[in-house]
């Protein structure tokens, strides 16, 4: 028997993509965000039978040839185990985000893993772990360079843990997306859980059933905001409302909100039942971002080739609703894979005389 043959199968759940529940990952990312190190001093309380937890990643916007940085070690063990990743450029951390696959040390003391990672494996023992794993940062159609590690100090494997940890490795990714953005997303995301009546069931009642709560929440950007279905008409509300305050006229916000309907809808419906909505005005265009975290959209879905395209009698109905969310925006990019998909609008905002021009 190779050396390979006696490692264990670094994957837990084979070639299943590594995302979590679409319901838990925005739930973490409401609760915790917007900073990244926010959710992962929360890691001992999401993840309680984890002895640390560490991550390390790659500056936004580096690219993956720049080799993944700490960014947070939850105690002593983790901040070594992080540093010892990076000194000999080994170890679970650097195999997840060179894959994109999950890797499950479930023994270090085991002879296959000092083959495996020679400087590594020592290193983490002496700090006092003995069991990781390590799951790369790929959520919503976004692949960050880098990993989270769990560690335990006693060997064993992380099966219990593995659905909550891949849903916390998702809203870490999550996160990381956000900051590149360059945005200040405090205020946002302190007033979307302050606002979270409007996209939860409140008191029984449905946000439908309320619609005044559209007038009663903010209308600053950037806007943060996590639908379901019971949400949709709100949040559409909510964004209508904004467009026009930021100067879109009533015959170009009115379309704009209906394709930022439409993109949520298609969430909840093909994404997993719920999504994450970021609103932002820049360079004179409101933009919108809704990511979700299903499957992805097929080939088959996807818009033609070359925009304002209308669609034939051919091909499945969901593309019917992508070309009525081009033809209402300015701009219409996508994204999407087996982690998710994001949707990109944008709508032009224009001044002549006092007067909006046409986009």
């Amino acid at each position: 028997m190779t050396d390979d043959q006696q490692i264990p199968d670094l994957s837990p759940e084979g070639d299943k993509p590594c995302h979590g529940n679409a319901e838990q990952v925005w739930h973490l990312v409401k609760t915790y965000g917007p900073e990244v190190t926010g959710l992962c001093r929360a890691g001992s309380t999401v993840l309680p039978s984890i002895g640390g937890l560490g991550l390390s990643t790659s500056p936004i916007g580096a690219g993956l040839p720049v080799l993944p940085r700490t960014r947070f070690s939850s105690d002593r063990a983790s901040e070594l185990l992080e540093a010892a990743q990076h000194t000999w450029n080994e170890g679970p951390c650097r195999d997840a985000a060179a894959t994109g696959r999950p890797v499950q040390a479930v023994d270090l003391t085991g002879r296959p893993w000092e083959r495996r990672w020679p400087g590594f494996t020592p290193a983490a023992l002496d700090a006092g772990v003995q069991a990781v794993l390590a799951l790369p940062l790929h959520a919503g159609a976004v692949r960050h360079n880098g990993a989270v590690d769990l560690s335990q100090p006693r060997p064993g494997g992380f099966a219990a843990e593995y659905t909550l940890a891949t849903a916390f490795a998702a809203a870490t990714a999550e996160l990381l997306s956000l900051e590149r953005l360059e945005l200040d997303w405090l205020g946002a995301f302190t007033a979307a859980r302050r606002d979270s009546d409007i996209l939860d069931v409140a008191g029984g009642a449905t946000a439908e059933a309320r619609p005044a709560l559209a007038s009663e929440t903010t209308t600053d950007l950037p806007l943060a905001r996590w639908f379901d279905r019971a949400s949709l008409a709100a949040v559409r509300r909510q964004v209508h409302g904004i467009a026009r305050k930021r100067g879109l006229p009533g015959a170009a916000a009115y379309p704009f909100s209906l394709a930022v309907h439409e993109a949520m809808a298609n969430a909840v419906q093909h994404g997993g039942g719920c999504g994450q909505l970021l609103l932002w005005l820049r360079d004179d265009r409101l933009w919108c971002e809704i990511s979700d975290h299903g499957p992805g959209i097929p080939d088959a879905v996807l818009p033609r080739s070359h925009p304002g395209h209308a669609p034939t009698g051919e091909g499945p109905p969901e593309r019917h609703g992508l070309w009525i969310i081009e033809r209402a925006c300015t701009s219409l990019d996508i994204i999407t894979d087996a982690t998710g998909t994001r949707l990109l609008l944008s709508h032009r905002i224009e001044y002549l005389n006092g007067h909006h021009t046409p986009r």
